[in-house]
């Protein structure tokens, strides 16, 4: 365990002064003149074999430490001592400990101020936690730990009355820091489970940002680790109220089962996910010249197939290059099974693009002849893709994955969920569950609730286990004999909500969020909490919602024929359109992408089309994006393909002019 902790000690080579930590940024700078790069051919293949890799970094520890140690001999006093310092912490992260303590050897004798005594102990405690002498470990961390810088006296006025001031413990440094993770590991390998979580909540305490993420998130993993009954047999026995209430805590949670890896701690450092280059959409020479589209029409989901194929003749129809494609639909019925059928058909009669088909049942069945021969984007379905196949889904799951990365790159925790009991709730609640813990979060609480109903109020006390601040309250007043000043307890382990609702129930649900929380908690939600209309009278009290949306959503709602879900799938179907046009580009080298209606679409390794959307918040009723993607968001007032402007839609779907069982404006009598 003790390798990955080594990078820590980064810092101390950088920051020789008593200073308060800011491990965010204490990752030595990678071009220093001594950090020279190992001579061509050395290394041949380290990309591909982590092993290798690793014996790079150590010898790039190595060459670091010789560095110092060339200063050492070249200066004097304090400089010397620091350039030993620094040496012996680069040997410790080459873990080459002998030559550590070898390094360290040259300052006996040496008189040392006090940050430099803090950074020869930390060095030290390494090396005996590296060869197992965890008490010695901790003898040695002992006076890093307990120091307090002293305070600078100051003069009273005589005059004036004195003041009372409570003091409060500093910020810690660096080395201090480092210290506390040390100190836990090796209470932790003496079983001491509550002296280790003690010290993770003092380094949590002094971190900020990215760096106090990691620390919580260690801090929950370690927890994790501990039986149930140890915990509450802790929770018992503990004097310390913080480890007593992160503790409680953790018995109502669901918490993530990652390895107890101390490496997190520099996950924030790693490079970072290559960002997508957005490239315009091109029809040329390697486009498709004739497209077939598989859809459903003569089926149950009619209304799902005629909004795709919509959106696709909606695309197709501003399409003025000279390398337009023929476009030919097929209408594939209600049985899955005739599916290849179809497939078959539309590659016979010369097509070399397929969009298609729509729906799970209909694109498994496909997935399972096509061989890449002609290029084909599924819309929809689960089997696994051969080359020259894609899939183009968008399903629940793919917002639940969508929230919980927004979420995680805001730096929250600890997720609240608050879901209706309906299936597709569940698929969606599932993904953000799965992503969410995977990336290292915590699940404090969780709920479902009827949309029938108006009153959340019984659900969010239990979400935010007010009954159980109301139930104490009531003990208390027993005991006392009398009724003391009192506000329901409002739990601290939450760093924001999951709310799954529509537009209407979101509504409601909103504004008794915030009774019980006071704003105070961030709400992310899935599009459908929007639909489609800036209606800032109805939308205010969703105020502060953040949630991701389709650009098309945000733009369309004076032309769209459709509304919600089925304006969605319309963007799908433009989209789908406009990936076939791409194929190449998208399939391609390099981390491409194309600015669509769905969102920046790109196709990754799997072949997977992945959309990624807009992400927008209630502002005074109305969604405000927050980030573009480089994207005009501007309401389109105007359409230059035959589809009309759409009068009917005034600021609400469900006005007398608007069917919402067909998601489409009524026909009006001759029309």
């Amino acid at each position: 365990m003790i390798v990955p902790l080594l990078g820590l000690l980064a810092s101390c080579a950088s920051t020789p002064t008593y200073n308060p930590a800011q491990v965010e940024t204490r990752d030595v700078v990678q071009d220093e003149p001594f950090a020279a790069p190992l001579p061509p051919g050395s290394y041949d293949g380290f990309v591909n074999d982590p092993l290798i890799a690793e014996d790079m970094e150590s010898e790039r520890h190595n060459s670091r430490a010789r560095f110092y140690e060339q200063q050492a001999q070249q200066s004097d006093n304090d400089n010397r001592a620091n350039a030993i310092l620094s040496a012996a912490e680069y040997y410790i992260q080459a873990s080459d400990f002998s030559q550590a303590q070898s390094t360290l050897d040259a300052l006996y004798g040496a008189k040392l101020d006090t940050v430099q005594s803090h950074r020869k102990n930390v060095v030290l405690a390494y090396i005996t936690y590296a060869s197992g002498d965890y008490q010695n470990t901790l003898q040695l961390l002992a006076p890093v730990i307990s120091y307090l810088p002293p305070v600078e006296p100051t003069v009273s006025d005589p005059l004036q009355p004195e003041q009372v001031v409570i003091p409060t413990r500093p910020r810690l440094s660096t080395q201090q820091v480092d210290a506390l993770l040390l100190s836990s590991l090796a209470h932790q390998a003496l079983g001491n489970y509550e002296s280790a979580i003690h010290a993770l909540i003092e380094r949590e305490g002094a971190l900020v940002g990215a760096a106090r993420s990691e620390t919580t998130r260690y801090l929950w993993q370690v927890i994790n680790q501990i039986p149930v009954e140890t915990r509450q047999q802790m929770i018992a026995a503990t004097q310390r109220p913080l480890v007593r209430n992160r503790l409680e805590q953790s018995l109502g949670s669901e918490l993530s089962s990652a390895a107890l890896e101390p490496q997190q701690f520099n996950r924030w450092r790693e490079e970072p996910v290559t960002e997508k280059q957005a490239i315009s959409s091109n029809w040329n020479a390697n486009s498709p010249r004739r497209i077939a589209v598989l859809l459903p029409i003569s089926s149950r989901f009619n209304k799902a197939a005629q909004a795709v194929k919509e959106g696709i003749q909606f695309q197709h129809e501003t399409n003025n290059s000279s390398y337009r494609p023929d476009l030919v639909f097929y209408d594939i019925g209600d049985n899955p099974y005739q599916a290849v059928q179809y497939y078959s058909a539309a590659a016979q009669s010369g097509a070399d693009f397929i969009i298609g088909p729509l729906g799970r049942d209909y694109a498994d069945q496909v997935s399972a002849v096509a061989n890449g021969s002609v290029a084909t984007l599924l819309l929809g379905g689960e089997a696994a893709l051969t080359s020259g196949v894609a899939r183009f889904a968008m399903g629940p799951e793919q917002e639940g994955k969508q929230v919980a990365e927004r979420a995680w790159k805001d730096g929250h925790l600890s997720a609240a969920i608050i879901a209706p009991n309906d299936a597709v709730s569940l698929r969606t609640v599932s993904a953000f569950q799965r992503q969410w813990l995977t990336l290292g979060g915590k699940i404090t609480s969780s709920t479902r609730y009827s949309p029938k109903q108006f009153d959340h109020s019984v659900e969010l006390k239990q979400l935010f286990a007010i009954d159980q601040s109301n139930y104490r309250y009531n003990r208390l007043r027993q005991v006392l004999g009398y009724r003391p000043e009192f506000s329901p307890y409002q739990r601290e382990d939450i760093d924001f909500i999951f709310m799954l609702a529509d537009d209407d129930t979101g509504r409601l649900l909103r504004p008794q969020i915030n009774f019980f929380t006071g704003t105070r908690l961030p709400v992310y939600a899935t599009s459908s909490v929007f639909n489609g209309i800036q209606d800032s009278v109805n939308n205010m009290d969703l105020d502060n919602t953040v949630f991701p949306v389709m650009p098309w959503v945000l733009k369309s709602a004076q032309v769209s024929p459709y509304a919600g879900q089925l304006n969605m799938l319309f963007a799908m179907g433009s989209d789908a359109y406009e990936i076939a046009g791409n194929f190449r580009a998208l399939t391609g080298p390099g981390q491409l992408a194309i600015n669509g209606n769905t969102g920046q679409i790109s196709i990754n390794r799997f072949g997977e089309a992945v959309y990624t959307p807009v992400w927008a918040k209630f502002e005074q009723g109305e969604a405000k994006p927050e980030a573009t993607l480089g994207m005009d968001l501007s309401p389109i007032e105007s359409d230059n393909s035959n589809h009309s402007l759409n009068s009917n839609v005034k600021g609400v779907y469900n006005d007398s002019n608007w069917n919402p069982s067909d998601g489409k404006p009524r026909r009006r009598p001759g029309s």
